[in-house]
């Protein structure tokens, strides 16, 4: 709700005054986000980037990366991998 404010002069006027908070309705509406390829940006996620101090874009698959780049995957993350790709990657290792 507004918040409204009545000041007297000497010359017995009345001002009044309204104050509203304003409230961001897109993205690109708050300081702290940067998201200019918005419109083509299909299959991106909203990460922090902390040398530009915002929030951007980014492909998801850059987050995969980012993550393997560290190698120090989630145990759960692998054990899931092996479950779903078992038995789909053959590999023909020769004979022994």
């Amino acid at each position: 709700m507004p918040d409204y404010s009545v000041r007297r002069n000497s010359r017995t006027k009345f001002t009044v005054t309204q104050e509203k908070t304003v409230v961001a309705e897109n993205l690109s509406d708050l300081a702290d986000v940067s998201v200019a390829n918005l419109a083509g940006s299909d299959n991106y996620v909203m990460i922090y980037n902390a040398t530009l101090g915002k929030y951007t874009l980014v492909p998801a698959d850059n987050v995969l990366t980012s993550a393997v780049e560290d190698n120090q995957l989630p145990t759960e993350f692998i054990n899931q991998l092996d479950t779903d790709l078992d038995d789909k990657i053959d590999l023909d290792a020769g004979t022994f």
